[in-house]
């Protein structure tokens, strides 16, 4: 019972009061029970306070209770962890020296409503300046309060988190999200995302467009996707696709085809990667990328083709002739069938490079080259070894006959006149013939029967044929004479080198010899290296042969002025052998040249023999402080993932690109060997430059050097001297 119905019932006790006594009372009783439960209210306000504090005492977000003009009343402790204060120092102010000027707008505006009571609560994400200077960012919780009794609003309570390393990694991923926003805008890249438990693929519009799809024209499941990949690459990109699913592979990278709406098949690198798994640690997402890489593909297609073809007539090389020697004896064994190999030599040719020059020699090789191809059947390979030399493979054959046919062919179709520049131009072809048999010899054995017949066929008078037969002297092979020829001058000394120079494009100023070895021969004349090369290096004789060219080259180079560095050629049998580097050290040491000043140019071939051994050596001779240039790109086995294993000093861009420059498709290659040159640091060197427009077509392609005949051809070493000579008086 409270105080007012203790009033009333007393007034009902006592009759003889009036009306207005009656009503006093009851005025009186409503001031006493208002004030009783004021008092009430601020013990139960009392009691939240309490409450309030201590949870606010305890929370790691930093709790500010303010005014309505944003004075502060009370701040928790977690404002030393947040901001570096102690909770006093901050009572009694005002907030707006703590937050950063770009976001007071909005902070003020938040203030305002609420203290006009258009908002109870917010949320907003602000800097506020930490006590040593830094900003940090926080997400600040407020809300209106107000007083119990009156319901009037008295003040708010903000409820502060440092968010600031949340804040960071959304930069992190709004900046990757707009550099993937960028690349697929760049119209290469398409986004997929896909649901292994439904097997739908969202695949983005981009993409879609670059294969020549309208957005609804793919059905968005994997098996649409799958219906049009190219059917020889089907059971690569599963394998690819289990090996990650079943954790081989921390992600998914493979390349296939992809039918477009045109019919054609595009190339794509598709990468991917797991993003979400069920309970029991299933897959059930993937996300990823898919690149349109049919350029590359190819340009890459385009490089390796030129690495097993002759460049000026698109034959087979040396290397697609061995391999397909091999392969058709090993099938002659397996089914024991008869085959025959020609090797095919011209006669007469040097004269017509001596007299009209490389530009007549290179017209006559591809005449030759389209004559020996239409007098062969399908399926019969022609190949071009180098220099004059020819070979063929015929293919099963029922007697020796066919290819006796075959080679009497050869010779009608080659001695007919060739017209060039006006003039009529003849040369021959001898042949050797070599065959064949299900038990006969090996491969290589078979080439050199042919050799030695070919070379009885040369005896015998030119322009004619020789069959091997068993017994025929061994003196009688060109191989075989050469190389016991080439013992015999390693003695007596004849080989020589000659120097070409290497021409920077920026000045136009010489910064280099090539050392090239010569042999002229006491009855044969001048020696090809295409010829005695591959000897010495069948033999083993290439490792003293290399040694003296170092020797030499050094010592030569040493009298040179110091700008001018000397480039040698080493074989990949010299890195078979032990005793590289230390045969580079006593050429140095030797000659006295600065190893900075040494250049050896290596092939491709040499790095397919062991990769690893091999940069292992090279990274040793740098250390040295050698340079190291990666000569014939192109003409071997191209595989660019060399150019990253290990950083080149230079790379040079075989002959055949530069004659072929004028092609859109060979600029395209040029264009990006200089630019994987320019990220690795390389210079990027131009051979076999013999016209102005070939200069220019080099030029504007970026190679940085050159060299060929439009400048210098090979010479001795006297001129070489003399042509340095030149050069540092024009530059004075």
């Amino acid at each position: 019972m409270n105080i007012g119905t203790l009033c009333i019932m007393d007034t009902v006790a006592r009759p003889n009061f009036g009306a207005a006594e009656t009503k006093g009372l009851h005025d009186l009783a409503s001031i006493v029970e208002a004030h009783f439960r004021l008092h009430e209210a601020r013990i139960a306000r009392s009691k939240d306070d309490e409450r309030y504090r201590l949870l606010a005492d305890n929370s790691t977000d930093l709790i500010i209770r303010s005014d309505l003009d944003a004075t502060r009343r009370y701040v928790s402790p977690a404002v030393r962890t947040i901001l570096g204060y102690e909770p006093e120092d901050l009572l009694g102010g005002r907030p707006f020296e703590f937050i950063h000027p770009d976001d007071f707008e909005t902070f003020a505006k938040n203030m305002d409503d609420l203290a006009n009571a258009r908002i109870e609560r917010g949320i907003a994400r602000q800097r506020y300046r930490h006590k040593d200077g830094r900003w940090i960012w926080v997400e600040v919780t407020f809300s209106l309060t107000r007083n119990p009794i009156t319901g009037i609003a008295d003040g708010f309570v903000s409820s502060l988190r440092d968010i600031s390393d949340r804040m960071v990694m959304e930069d992190a991923l709004r900046i990757s999200e707009e550099r993937l926003s960028l690349a697929l805008d760049s119209g290469s890249d398409g986004l997929w995302d896909w649901n292994l438990t439904t097997g739908e693929v969202d695949l983005s519009g981009q993409w879609m467009t670059i294969l020549g799809y309208g957005p609804e024209e793919i059905a968005p499941n994997i098996l649409a996707w799958k219906s049009r990949l190219h059917p020889d690459d089907v059971a690569l990109a599963k394998k690819h696709l289990v090996a990650h699913l079943s954790g081989k592979t921390d992600r998914l990278e493979c390349e296939y085809r992809v039918r477009m709406k045109s019919g054609d098949y595009s190339w794509v690198l598709a990468r991917g990667k797991i993003v979400a798994r069920d309970a029991k640690g299933r897959p059930v997402r993937m996300v990823g990328t898919k690149i349109d890489i049919t350029r590359r593909k190819e340009v890459e297609r385009q490089i390796e083709h030129m690495a097993a073809h002759d460049a000026l007539t698109g034959l087979p090389n040396r290397i697609l002739f061995r391999d397909r020697l091999t392969r058709e004896t090993s099938k002659a064994k397996q089914f024991g069938y008869t085959f025959a190999v020609l090797a095919c030599d011209l006669d007469g040719f040097k004269n017509v490079n001596d007299t009209m020059g490389h530009s007549a020699g290179d017209t006559v090789l591809s005449l030759v080259a389209e004559r020996l191809k239409a007098v062969v059947r399908e399926g019969d390979m022609v190949a071009r070894l180098g220099g004059d030399e020819f070979a063929i493979v015929l293919g099963q054959t029922s007697t020796d006959d066919e290819a006796r046919a075959v080679a009497c062919r050869v010779i009608e179709a080659i001695e007919m006149p060739i017209a060039i520049e006006g003039q009529s131009v003849r040369v021959s072809i001898s042949v050797g013939i070599s065959t064949g048999r299900a038990r006969g010899a090996d491969a290589a054995q078979l080439f050199r029967n042919a050799d030695i017949a070919l070379y009885r066929a040369k005896a015998a008078g030119r322009n004619t044929y020789c069959c091997y037969e068993a017994g025929m002297e061994p003196r009688l092979a060109g191989s075989a004479c050469l190389e016991h020829d080439m013992q015999d001058v390693l003695q007596s000394g004849g080989l020589t080198l000659d120097y070409q120079p290497v021409i920077l494009l920026a000045t136009g100023h010489i910064v280099g010899f090539e050392a090239l070895m010569r042999w002229e021969h006491p009855i044969r004349g001048k020696v090809p290296p295409s010829q005695f090369i591959p000897i010495a290096e069948e033999s083993g004789m290439i490792v003293c042969l290399g040694e003296w060219a170092l020797i030499e080259a050094c010592r030569e180079a040493a009298s040179w002025p110091d700008h001018i560095r000397i480039a040698v050629n080493v074989s990949a049998v010299q890195f078979r052998r032990p005793g590289l580097e230390d045969s580079v050290q006593r050429a140095l040491v030797a000659s006295g040249l600065p190893a900075d000043r040494l250049e050896l140019e290596i092939t491709e071939s040499v790095l397919m023999q062991d990769a690893q051994a091999v940069i292992s050596s090279l990274r040793r001779l740098r250390a040295m402080g050698v340079r190291i240039a990666l000569d014939d790109f192109g003409t071997g086995y191209s595989s660019l993932s060399y150019l990253r294993q290990f950083p080149f000093n230079k790379i040079k861009i075989d002959r055949a690109f530069v004659q072929d420059i004028h092609d859109p498709n060979t600029a395209a290659i040029v264009r990006a060997v200089v630019g994987l040159g320019e990220r690795v640091g390389a210079a990027i060197t131009a051979e076999g430059v013999e016209t102005e427009e070939q200069l220019k077509r080099v030029r504007q392609e970026g190679c940085t050097e050159v060299q060929g005949y439009f400048f210098s051809g090979p010479m001795h070493a006297e001129d070489a001297k003399v042509l340095i000579t030149q050069f540092v008086k024009s530059a004075a």
